[in-house]
């Protein structure tokens, strides 16, 4: 059974499960939805926690000899088991399976209950046997990614919740501080809720006290782009070469995707009449929530143009490997102009 997040409470009261399955790439929201599965498994007498990590070389009979081993006067055990990749490997899927299918079965003891924990779980892998078996017998919770767009109004929840008032322009400071950065927008206001409790949060207070947590990465940069937003893109920039982000990866994430620009704008001039541009989307693998972005920069540039692009960034990699002299002053200054330039911006 798969769950959303914001049900998950509602449905710990109906009663606690045998398995459950914990991922996203938000480690802040998946440990925020742990707290009630262990408060709700305390309360159903499982009062003995034990706790591992799947690492390379785990030893995967742990989980079945510990979960078939009881001592006549031990508490139920609630076993937690973190998986970082998300990928348990050939001897973990199916020791997964195999607890799945056993130890929710008609005739369990109950003593023993599994909570895996994950970090972000792509498609490709939600469809293979052992996540299928896991979401068959127990509950799958998701905590999705909170998007530039949402994190005002999550923002605005967090402060309603801890019972801080605000102005709207304190919530557009604060996200503009922390975007990317999930877990610094919690400790900040939890800061707020410290040192303000009783007065209304409004920008200046939010100048004063916060520093800039922004975090960013390679593919919110990459996206940037694509929606042709010069502002993000220069300030995205900037944040990877602070976090000295390496120059060749950038430019690998930026021909990837403009490499399949230049194959989407040559398909959808030979597309046939009444074909929509979403199917060719799904058939070069662009997920729904890029289409917007992807769709954006195709009407901006034409196919001769991304294919210049292209070359660009090919010529910049040779640059940055040595092979071919910069035309800047260094190869940030390289990758800032082609970028611009796939924003729309003609800079000789």
């Amino acid at each position: 059974m798969r769950v959303s997040l914001p049900v998950l409470s509602s449905q710990l009261k109906q009663g606690f499960q045998p398995l459950y399955l914990l991922f996203g790439a938000e480690t802040l929201l998946v440990e925020e939805a742990l707290r009630p599965i262990r408060a709700c498994a305390k309360e159903a007498g499982f009062l003995d926690r034990l706790r591992f990590t799947a690492e390379p070389g785990f030893d995967w009979n742990k989980l079945l000899e510990y979960s078939q081993t009881k001592s006549l006067f031990a508490d139920k055990q609630l076993i937690e088991l973190r998986l970082p990749t998300g990928k348990p490997g050939d001897a973990g899927a199916k020791a997964l399976i195999d607890y799945a299918e056993h130890m929710v079965a008609p005739g369990a003891s109950g003593d023993t209950a599994l909570v895996v924990i994950c970090g972000n779980i792509d498609k490709r892998a939600q469809n293979t046997k052992w996540f299928k078996a896991v979401g068959v017998a127990g509950v799958v919770i998701e905590c999705p990614t909170i998007s530039a767009d949402q994190l005002p109004n999550w923002i605005s929840q967090r402060l309603t919740a801890g019972g801080l008032k605000f102005d709207d322009e304190a919530v557009a400071r604060l996200s503009h501080f922390v975007e990317g950065n999930l877990l610094a927008a919690a400790q900040e206001i939890n800061l707020l809720s410290l040192l303000y409790p009783k007065e209304r949060i409004s920008a200046e207070i939010i100048e004063r006290v916060i520093a800039d947590h922004a975090r960013f990465n390679v593919y919110s940069f990459v996206d940037a782009c694509l929606a042709g937003s010069v502002h993000r893109v220069t300030r995205i920039l900037q944040s990877l070469k602070r976090e000295q982000m390496e120059p060749v990866i950038i430019l690998w994430a930026l021909a990837r995707d403009t490499r399949i620009l230049c194959q989407l704008s040559a398909a959808m001039e030979h597309m046939n009449q009444g074909e929509r541009p979403q199917s060719l989307f799904q058939r070069y693998g662009i997920w729904s929530s890029r289409n917007g972005m992807v769709n954006a920069a195709l009407n901006r540039l034409s196919r001769p143009q991304w294919e210049n692009i292209l070359r660009r960034l090919a010529r910049a990699d040779l640059m940055v490997k040595g092979r071919a002299p910069l035309q800047r002053k260094d190869i940030w200054e390289e990758i800032e102009n082609i970028c611009l330039g796939m924003c729309g911006l003609r800079i000789q």
